[in-house]
């Protein structure tokens, strides 16, 4: 089981907090959709994260605390430990190999991905360039990039 939970401490960094529904959304998520995306490991065997495809720091910085707990922004990935051997998809296709960072594409990533190993994802041209075109840090976006990943939240995820 995963100790850690990486998008609660990125939000931290931020002064942004979970929502006290979080951990209800969390479990009923898991119910709904209880195995990775991309492997299909069920929660029983592994640890499993819920990731936000746009990640919830983001979302209540740039005003849609809604979508952390809208369940067509999140995904189920796995994840594992540093020195286990299993996949991690929450770091690889979830966060393109870095936790303070996010892959917006991660839904198209599942069907491109599904069921290859790392080595097979990592040595992709699309996983290559999509690694080089991470999600910058919320403190390194500059006001217009701010409102230009406003615009493409309510694009994709307009308010119900």
């Amino acid at each position: 089981m995963i100790k850690y939970n990486h998008g609660t401490e990125e939000g931290l960094r931020y002064g942004i907090k979970r929502s006290p529904e979080w951990e209800s959304t969390r479990i009923k998520h898991l119910q709904m959709e209880p195995q990775c995306a991309i492997c299909g490991i069920l929660e029983f065997k592994k640890g499993l994260q819920v990731h936000h495809i746009f990640p919830f720091h983001y979302c209540v910085a740039l005003g849609r605390p809604d979508l952390e707990l809208d369940h067509r922004n999140l995904i189920t990935l796995c994840e594992s430990e540093k020195e286990d051997k299993e996949p991690n998809h929450h770091l690889l296709i979830g966060h393109l190999n870095d936790f303070k960072s996010s892959n917006l594409n991660v839904k198209d990533d599942v069907r491109t991905y599904f069921k290859q190993d790392e080595k097979t994802i990592k040595s992709s041209t699309i996983w290559q360039v999509e690694e080089k075109r991470k999600l910058k840090p919320l403190d390194e976006m500059s006001e217009q990039e701010k409102q230009n990943f406003q615009t493409l939240m309510n694009t994709i995820l307009p308010k119900l």
